[in-house]
């Protein structure tokens, strides 16, 4: 698209990577709220701007219903895999709840129906929504139990599949022990999470990283960066509050950290067809992304969940939300000579 400043040739910028051993200075941000959507989008490193790839888009899904329908409108493969992100049946107002295994099973039998059987998924762990007080992904004793239970649930059951790329979602925080209000990565539920899952699936820690970014003080959240990449997890965030194309500076930031550690990073919230072009903007282009994340050999994703609201208040996903994110996508790509 002429004008939209969304590729960068190389030539003109510089990535502004931070050494080894600093971290980028951050301003606090205001609490976040989770919007139930993230899309995905990798660049992966290549020798030139013109060989720029997607992986696939990932897409939210609240109940097994919409797995087909979703991977369908956005397509099976964007040079990589789509996958979903299964979350219980009604739970897009608690900004997604854990699913059933029946919800799983459903959703394999449907995906196998379509000849869509390689399809991976991931699956939410999350055991209630947001408190009426207190911080939302504090939990207590017993909640966390039911998380621990559900991730044996789910790998007894058999029907999450190392092979297709399946895993979890979760996210555990807790009061920082020196720093008032402040909320930080719980290490040691997060670590027990990670292990009861295992290294057959790989595991992200989901948007509860944005009320890490906007409590924190400085640079502090980039320790629970680097942690989480020594657990072997990616991270899903939209910079701090709101969506993710009002945060892109602060999404920049976590951009540069992650590709200097060699994590994936998750963009997501409130990330749709209307927003990819500023959200691209906002964080330098996506030639500044490429380099960078060429740079480092890593990807940046992104995620949705492609709903919409009917005027009953009836959310259901949006099939030509879906196709207008992919073709806008694949629009931006192509007007810069950058299709595959």
């Amino acid at each position: 698209m002429e004008g939209s400043g969304l590729w960068l040739n190389q030539r003109n910028f510089k990535i502004d990577s931070p050494r080894p051993n600093s971290s980028p200075k951050h301003q606090p941000l205001s609490n976040p709220g989770l919007s139930g959507s993230h899309t995905f989008l990798t660049i992966k490193a290549t020798s030139q701007l013109s060989k720029t790839k997607m992986s696939g888009i990932e897409v939210a899904i609240f109940g097994p219903r919409d797995g087909v329908a979703a991977v369908k409108a956005v397509g099976e493969k964007l040079n990589g895999k789509t996958r979903l992100e299964l979350n219980r049946t009604g739970s897009y107002e608690q900004n997604g709840l854990t699913p059933s295994t029946w919800e799983l099973e459903h959703l394999n039998a449907s995906l196998d129906h379509a000849g869509l059987q390689d399809v991976p998924v991931r699956i939410m762990i999350r055991p209630c929504g947001a408190p009426k007080l207190g911080p939302d992904f504090v939990y207590s004793d017993a909640e966390f139990e039911q998380m621990k239970s559900d991730i044996r649930k789910f790998k007894e059951s058999k029907h999450m599949s190392r092979e297709r790329g399946d895993g979890f979602v979760f996210g555990v925080l807790r009061q920082s022990c020196s720093v008032p209000q402040m909320l930080v990565v719980d290490r040691v539920r997060t670590a027990e999470l990670k292990h009861l899952a295992g290294d057959d699936f790989k595991c992200v820690f989901h948007r509860a990283f944005d009320l890490v970014i906007s409590t924190s003080r400085d640079e502090m959240w980039v320790d629970d960066l680097e942690w989480l990449k020594t657990q072997g997890m990616a991270v899903l965030t939209s910079g701090g509050c709101g969506n993710a194309s009002n945060n892109t500076k602060a999404l920049k930031q976590v951009l540069i950290e992650t590709a200097r550690i060699g994590q994936e990073l998750i963009v997501g919230g409130g990330v749709r067809s209307d927003t990819l072009e500023s959200l691209g903007n906002g964080m330098g282009g996506l030639g500044y992304i490429y380099a960078l994340t060429s740079l480092h050999s890593v990807g940046m994703v992104l995620h949705s969940s492609f709903l919409r609201r009917d005027p009953s208040n009836v959310v259901s996903f949006d099939v030509e939300e879906a196709r207008k994110f992919k073709a806008k996508l694949y629009t931006l790509i192509s007007s810069q000579g950058c299709a595959n």
